[in-house]
């Protein structure tokens, strides 16, 4: 059975998820278990690249056979997600995850100028990845702890558990001075 929570921790497997085509496995495994062919049908993808991802997220620890059916004289698996909600941290550390987390803060901010807000770029930006930064830290830090008492949670939905955790992440931004004062030029910054 699957994990409710599970907290990635590792760069590594944190770029393994980020690539399109897995991102998009593992959206489709979310829901149900599926065989390559299902996959490869609806993605689109030949059966060999699907094989090929679904390995890369297997070696991972993201995804792992569920069952196997006879088809014919044919095992056909099924795979399935290691848990049914991951969450990760863009500020590891690791340059590439930084900038990956950066460019999706631009995409914000073009998505703000579009809408007429006018600001200073690179000071938006710094506030956003400050911000971004300790927001991640933070969901990390109460996931973590969500997964060690998943016993204990194990008659809420997966949907109540992910409002938890956002909860109490915000709950304990609400006590850090940094993100408050962040917040408050944040919102100086974007005002009509």
């Amino acid at each position: 059975m699957a994990k409710k929570v599970k907290v990635i921790t590792d760069p590594e497997v944190i770029k393994v998820m980020l690539e399109d085509t897995r991102r998009k496995i593992l959206k489709l495994l979310r829901n149900k278990e599926m065989t390559i062919s299902q996959l490869s049908e609806i993605l689109g993808k030949t059966p060999q690249t699907i094989y090929h991802h679904i390995e890369k997220l297997k070696e991972a620890g993201l995804v792992e056979v569920k069952r196997t059916e006879m088809k014919g004289n044919l095992v056909e698996k099924y795979y399935g997600r290691t848990a049914d909600v991951f969450y990760i941290n863009l500020y590891l550390g690791d340059e590439e995850l930084r900038y990956i987390a950066r460019s999706r803060l631009k995409t914000k901010i073009d998505i703000f100028k579009r809408l007429g807000y006018q600001f200073e770029e690179n000071e938006l930006l710094n506030i956003m990845d400050r911000m971004s930064q300790k927001e991640f830290d933070a969901t990390v830090r109460i996931s973590k702890y969500i997964e060690e008492k998943e016993d204990a949670l194990k008659d809420f939905s997966n949907e109540d558990i992910i409002h938890a955790i956002e909860w109490l992440s915000t709950a304990e931004l609400a006590r850090d001075e940094e993100y408050l004062e962040l917040l408050k030029r944040l919102g100086s910054i974007l005002k009509r």
